[in-house]
């Protein structure tokens, strides 16, 4: 009997042991299992954002493909509004839907294209493209003097005036009937502040203000752009734009003293006023009136008068 109990002692110890052995292996596999789950579910969330990006990628190259191949061929074929049904993308198989629209404001020669494509999962890329193509009739114009004031033309100090000027409807000048309201929505994004344009510069957009806009003075501002105002604009004394601009504005616009304005078309509606010691070189035309500064110069630039592409814009 004593041998039996040590035996069956001995025999529990081992139980024993052999249960505080497998107690830390399965919290081990335990937590081995969790961080495995873990790691799966990583890899899963990454390959569903690798999918997503690369529909995303998919649909961009599409749009970017169809508006490359649109702007090539844009000489001899009309863009105008249509819908695509394209090929199912891989992997996935969604399907695609190519929306082309087209606005025009014949007036200044604007074309405005814009691009979307959607797949069945509605991702979605768009793109907006903007072309001016100023008609013969603005150039001719423009081929008398870079100055067209269609009301009664100014000038503070008359011995200042250096180039000729065309005033009047008699001299058989017409300005364009656009409305910045008719491409307000086609804007590439609200106006941005005068840091960001500092900043960044213009870099090919268009921008448009739809509220009375003061820009501060000392602003200085690099690369092209298109910039339509639908209310008045004045811009600060001592800025400096570099670039080739259109402008257009619905309002009065108000040009501050020495500012420098490089390669600019300027079309207004309404009454432009320039402050003294200013240059402005391009072309400008006013339905209004104009008051122009002692000092200020605006000499002509047919360059400004060429066809202006806007960036490709998301």
């Amino acid at each position: 009997m004593f041998f039996c109990t040590e035996r069956l002692g001995y025999g529990g110890g081992k139980d024993k042991e052999q249960g505080f052995i497998l107690l830390p292996l399965l919290l081990f596999l335990l937590v081995c299992s969790g961080i495995a789950l873990a790691y799966m579910r990583t890899i899963v969330q990454e390959l569903d954002t690798a999918k997503e990006f690369l529909h995303y990628r998919q649909l961009e190259t599409v749009v970017q493909s169809f508006v490359k191949t649109a702007l090539y061929q844009e000489d001899e074929t009309v863009i105008t509004d249509a819908v695509y049904h394209l090929e199912p993308l891989y992997p996935g198989k969604e399907s695609v839907t190519l929306t082309v629209k087209v606005n025009r404001e014949e007036a200044l020669g604007m074309r405005f294209l814009q691009v979307d494509a959607v797949d069945s999962c509605d991702d979605a890329f768009s793109l907006r493209q903007c072309r001016i193509r100023f008609s013969d009739s603005l150039c001719q114009q423009f081929e008398q003097s870079c100055f067209i004031v269609l009301g009664s033309e100014i000038w503070e100090d008359q011995t200042e005036k250096s180039m000729a000027s065309i005033t009047g409807k008699t001299d058989g000048a017409v300005f364009p009937q656009f409305s910045v309201g008719n491409i307000a929505v086609w804007a590439s994004t609200d106006f941005p502040s005068a840091l960001e344009l500092q900043r960044d510069g213009l870099s090919g957009w268009f921008y448009l203000s739809r509220d009375r806009l003061t820009l501060p003075a000392r602003l200085a501002v690099n690369g092209d752009g298109i910039l339509a105002f639908a209310d008045n604009i004045t811009i600060g004394d001592d800025s400096v734009f570099t670039g080739r601009i259109v402008l257009v504005a619905d309002g009065n616009v108000h040009v501050g003293s020495r500012v420098r304005m490089e390669n600019v078309l300027l079309l207004c509606k309404r009454t432009l006023t320039v402050g003294s010691d200013s240059f402005i070189n391009g072309a400008v035309m006013v339905q209004q009136d104009a008051v122009i500064g002692k000092g200020t110069k605006i000499e002509g630039n047919r360059e400004v008068l060429n066809q202006f592409d806007s960036i490709v814009s998301y």
